[in-house]
């Protein structure tokens, strides 16, 4: 292959070479390749494994705390490690091993990796980072910070959410895309900092720090920490002591979400809720609007059937008012009636002619008389029927709800009599003429 820097080496004569033909990509791949190939031959390698995937083919990183690399093994090499060379018959995060094989380029994907052809354990020790990893995962357990006493309640309509990453990251424009999707009324404060390097423990601890501090002020209901998949190494930052100090003491609610669904860091175990990944974490938080709609919908409906069970009730019991009303004005009637029928025979019994024309007049008065009172009776009781219709009416629900009043339930429809009967952040329902109000307590008088 033609020198394109020769002029550079000798910079006082001037270059006589024209323009050199170029190559393709395969082709500068194959010369890779064959460079590898050729200058490194089969080699021995002692690292840690790292975010295996091991199913027929094996495909695994090595790493040493400074380097890695990439590597794959085939079937037929994986059938040839000796059984019992490993605890389950296959490698862990974090054990240290000894492999055997050659360093190749892979064309399609740019990438250079090793092809393994044996792997056998260097031993029971671990990498250094997996130790330390336990030994971190045994010191705060032993201290209580994953116990289910320190998580804080997730907020259940956040105003705005900080989320703790890298701002060009793809982890944020999953939260991003999730969020807008679910709820549009939520407002996602971006905090852009380093998620692996030197200074990205330090930076977390910062952000979080700062973001709780001002949660309340600025009315920050959550923080989302969050970044894609990497090995242990590139995932450390989020096992750092001071980071996970930093994620425990903070008074804000936070949902983790660190890598991949299989990778765990010491963050998410004391976390208030641990996500399996960026969009996990963002549908934890954020609600989603369709449920909502269809919940309020569905309470709508509820609410429409009790009011008409109540009025339907109500009707039926002034109803059954009238007929007994009614019924007792007529059989008062009726009684006098008989009495009347039964003096006018005991007149006519007790003659002589001249008691009975003596009393003729008399009787006749006392009919008279009688019938003006039964009328005025039927105009008595008529009023109180019609005072009764208008008490009725005064305590129709559905009347006392137009006049401006209103009923006030809990969210599984119980009357709420008294304000004892409520506590602060409880979701409570107002009931109106022409709907519903739901809201929650903040505080009671």
């Amino acid at each position: 292959m033609s020198n394109l820097f020769s002029n550079l080496e000798n910079p006082e004569q001037p270059s006589k070479l024209t323009t050199p033909t170029p190559v393709s990509v395969s082709a500068l791949s194959k010369q890779i390749h064959n460079a590898l190939e050729g200058g490194i031959g089969r080699v021995d390698v002692v690292g840690q494994i790292n975010s295996p995937k091991l199913g027929n083919h094996w495909y695994f990183t090595l790493a040493d705390g400074e380097a890695k690399i990439d590597c794959a093994m085939w079937a037929s090499r994986v059938s040839a490690i000796k059984s019992g060379e490993f605890d389950g018959g296959k490698p862990k995060q974090g054990d240290l091993v000894i492999v055997r094989g050659t360093v190749g380029h892979y064309a399609k994907y740019g990438k250079t990796q090793m092809y393994v052809e044996r792997m056998k354990s260097a031993g029971d020790e671990k990498g250094s980072l997996q130790q330390e990893f336990d030994a971190l995962i045994k010191e705060l357990r032993d201290k209580g910070w994953f116990d289910q006493a320190h998580k804080k309640a997730l907020p259940m309509y956040p105003r705005k959410i900080a989320v703790i990453t890298s701002a060009s990251s793809a982890a944020v424009r999953d939260v991003i895309e999730t969020a807008r999707r679910r709820w549009t009324a939520v407002e996602l404060i971006i905090v852009n900092v380093p998620v692996q390097g030197k200074t990205a423990a330090s930076s977390i601890v910062k952000a979080l720090k700062r973001v709780d501090a001002v949660a309340q002020k600025s009315h920050i209901d959550a923080i989302i920490v969050t970044r894609g998949g990497g090995s242990l190494e590139e995932l450390w930052s989020f096992n750092d002591h001071e980071v996970v100090e930093a994620a425990f003491h903070c008074t804000t609610p936070i949902v983790a979400a660190i890598g991949h669904e299989s990778d765990t860091s010491i963050i998410e175990l004391v976390a208030d809720h641990r996500a399996s990944t960026p969009t996990q974490a963002a549908m934890v938080l954020v609600p989603d609007s369709d449920e909502l709609t269809q919940m309020v919908d569905h309470y709508y409906i509820r609410l429409l059937s009790v009011v008409q069970r109540v009025v339907e009730l109500g009707t039926a019991r002034i109803r059954h008012a009238e007929s007994q009303l009614a019924s007792c004005a007529l059989s008062q009637v009726h009684r006098k009636r008989a009495r009347l029928s039964a003096l006018s025979e005991a007149l006519t019994a007790r003659r002589p002619d001249a008691l009975v024309q003596k009393r003729h007049k008399t009787v006749l008065s006392l009919g008279s008389a009688l019938q003006s009172h039964a009328r005025r009776l039927v105009a008595q009781s008529k009023a109180t029927i019609d005072t009764l219709q208008g008490k009725l009416d005064a305590i129709d629900p559905a009347i006392v709800l137009k006049r401006g009043f209103s009923l006030t339930e809990d969210v599984d429809g119980n009357l709420i009599r008294c304000v004892a009967e409520v506590k602060e952040g409880q979701q409570i329902r107002t009931v109106v003429a022409d709907g519903a109000i739901e809201s929650t307590v903040e505080c009671t008088i």
